[in-house]
């Protein structure tokens, strides 16, 4: 079964932190040779401290390479615990190709980079011409990156929602064959969740000009990102371990009915086979209940 390294995960975060410090100085250098020394220490003090990009960006940088880098994870530990037969008889595949799909999240973040564009040009960071348009990609490529892993844990939903037409033959529960399907899903919505926290409270709170027409009535557009992430997230937090909850009830049910045939050739009387099936269906939907517990402490960042 494929497993999800943490410290892969750590260095593709970090590295997406880099790639934002990078981002930025090789901006301050572009503009120390266009407006020299004063036109650099406004940008970086807009980089770094004004709006918070270079956390965000490096966020949300990070998270969309960590979804990218595992999402094969997620068919792969599918395909592993149910057979191509029992998969036919759903629209796992269906999902499978938009999950894939290449073009699909590149058309659906384009949308968002377009959305970016106008809400941040209107806005008008506080910064000359150049620098503002440095700024405004660093924006429209959050805006665009958070879509792609937003659409990713969708098509993650609906691959896992698809299972419970899946017909359930063997215990997937004993070696917890589907969880790393939560894995996944947690380690990006708590990453996209705090991004979105920054992005929010950085760009939000930022000192833009409103010089447009539309002035600060455009400000409320800013939390656009919340918005949109927050049902998102919220569903798709919770509904994976309500699947994986009934998926593994159906295990468990296949289990107790193999051992069922095997008691039978036992030479133990009725009321210990019945104590026996009993006392493992108890361990067992107890053990379920508490590895799969939803509680409010598991929304990311509570």
């Amino acid at each position: 079964m494929p497993r999800i390294s943490p410290f892969r995960l750590m260095n593709t975060l970090f590295f997406g932190l880099g790639a934002s410090l990078s981002y930025g100085l090789l901006g301050a250098g572009i503009l120390f040779k266009i407006g020299g020394m004063n036109e650099l220490q406004a940008f970086l003090a807009a980089y770094t401290t004004s709006f918070r990009t270079l956390f965000s960006f490096g966020l949300i940088l990070g998270t969309a390479l960590i979804v990218f880098r595992s999402q094969n994870v997620i068919p792969q530990t599918i395909e592993a615990a149910f057979t191509e037969t029992q998969l036919s008889k759903t629209q796992y595949f269906l999902y499978k190709r938009r999950f894939q799909s290449l073009r699909r999240s590149l058309t659906f973040s384009a949308d968002f980079i377009v959305v970016a564009f106008v809400l941040f040009s209107y806005s008008g960071f506080p910064l000359s011409r150049a620098a503002e348009i440095i700024m405004i990609i660093a924006a429209c490529a959050q805006y665009a990156l958070g879509v792609y892993v937003g659409r990713k844990l969708f098509y993650v939903g609906m691959m896992l929602h698809s299972l419970l037409a899946a017909p359930v033959t063997r215990n997937l529960f004993k070696e917890r064959e589907l969880d790393e399907i939560n894995s996944y899903v947690h380690i990006a919505s708590t990453l996209t969740i705090i991004f979105v926290y920054i992005h929010v409270i950085g760009y939000y709170g930022g000192p833009f000009l409103y010089r447009s027409f539309l002035g600060q009535s455009i400000k409320p557009l800013l939390i656009l990102p919340a918005l949109i992430a927050t049902p998102v997230l919220l569903i798709f937090t919770f509904y994976p371990r309500a699947v994986l909850r009934k998926l593994y009830s159906q295990s468990i049910d296949c289990e107790i009915k193999s051992l069922q045939q095997v008691l039978q050739n036992e030479k133990l009387s009725a009321f210990q086979k019945r104590s026996y099936l009993i006392e493992f269906n108890k361990m067992s939907r107890d053990e379920l209940r508490y590895s799969l517990q939803l509680t409010l402490s598991d929304l990311p960042i509570g």
